[in-house]
């Protein structure tokens, strides 16, 4: 019977990590933790709740911490998760069912929560954690799987609030520029240091690094949909609305974006600002606000692909009958408002109840 190994890196995690482990400990054969330097209790609540704990001295790459954690583990398969995440409800039977077929890299399902404007959002994003033993890690930061195995989802799925009202970029970015000198034009290097500035709010540096990597990308990374979608956002923060035009006429034909629901979204959204910054001149564009967010209907919410939740759903649905409420077509806002309410989001009720009672 083929067993299976949870493998961790960690530092100074009291807070999160039993969480993490409890989560896991009954799908699991082992618990592997490798701490590089903590000085709270995160390694003496590892032991109590059944952890392996090894040292290992940080040497300024994540790839090195977590080869030496793989070595550590005895599992025919890895589980690799992060101290800010836990396994959902009925992870096991999904991991049973995945590691009985062929081998293969497992993506899970990652739903993280931040904060967007005073509202809690949540993110889907298909990333590599479960795997033979055997694969390995490279890169000194956002480190990668390298293994000629095919990717596969799994279903399973795992909670995520990292980025929740935390602030890493002091340690990320440093990180970056060390790796972008090895590579300056590593597409996929220049977007992670793209998103560490706009999450500093400093979106003029966040530019620089996101036009890089959209000029160096050859289009068909998994990751090249929201490149795109996050550098669009990012020009309307700067005011840089023809060159987000640009992008979008250049961009709404590909087949990997057709199919994305954000991508739609954000069109919808661009449009907004695009029309408003000159109504006189962009008006024939207003039509392109419905169509866009219709278009996010239509797909719907699409988690295999990652991406914002709500953006196929209840936020599509929102914003559309933001948009009939402007143009005064009421009976169809309150139809939007009405779709995404079903969904219990509280500002779609809100705009329903005022249209209802005046």
């Amino acid at each position: 019977m083929l067993s299976s190994s949870l493998v961790m890196i960690v530092k100074n995690e009291e807070s999160k990590i039993e969480r993490c482990i409890l989560s896991a400990k009954e799908v699991v054969d082992e618990i592997i933790l490798v701490d590089t330097g903590s000085t709270d209790n995160t390694k003496q609540i590892a032991i109590e709740c059944g952890a392996k704990v090894y040292d290992f001295t940080w040497t300024g790459s994540f790839a090195d911490a977590r080869n030496y954690s793989l070595q550590q583990a005895t599992g025919d398969w890895i589980l690799v998760l992060d101290a800010d995440e836990y396994l959902a409800p009925g992870s096991a039977d999904a991991i049973k069912e995945f590691i009985s077929g062929p081998p293969a890299i497992g993506r899970v399902n990652r739903l993280s929560d931040y904060l967007d404007n005073g509202e809690i959002r949540y993110e889907s994003a298909p990333i590599s954690r479960l795997f033979p033993k055997g694969v390995y890690y490279t890169g000194s930061i956002h480190e990668q799987v390298v293994s000629d195995l095919p990717h596969r989802m799994t279903s399973v799925t795992v909670y995520h609030d990292g980025y929740f009202e935390t602030d890493k970029t002091g340690r990320n970015i440093p990180l970056l520029e060390k790796e972008l000198q090895k590579d300056g034009e590593n597409p996929y290097l220049l977007m992670q240091l793209a998103r560490e500035h706009k999450n500093k709010q400093d979106y003029v540096q966040a530019d620089n690094f996101f036009s890089q990597a959209y000029l160096y990308a050859t289009k068909q990374e998994g990751y090249y949909p929201k490149l795109v979608v996050e550098y669009i956002y990012n020009l309307m923060k700067i005011g840089k609305l023809d060159t987000g035009y640009t992008v979008i006429e250049t961009e709404e034909n590909q087949d990997q974006l057709s199919n994305f629901p954000d991508f739609h979204f954000a069109q919808g959204m661009f449009y907004m600002d695009y029309v408003l910054s000159n109504t006189a001149a962009h008006i024939d564009k207003l039509p392109r606000i419905e169509a866009s967010f219709h278009t996010c209907l239509e797909l719907g919410d699409r988690k295999e692909l990652g991406g914002i939740i709500g953006a196929g759903t209840f936020l599509a649905a929102y914003n559309l009958g933001v948009y009939y409420e402007v143009i005064g077509d009421h009976k169809k806002a309150a139809e939007c408002y009405g779709i995404s309410a079903e969904y219990d989001y509280q500002k779609a009720k809100e705009r329903l109840s005022l249209l209802i009672n005046g």
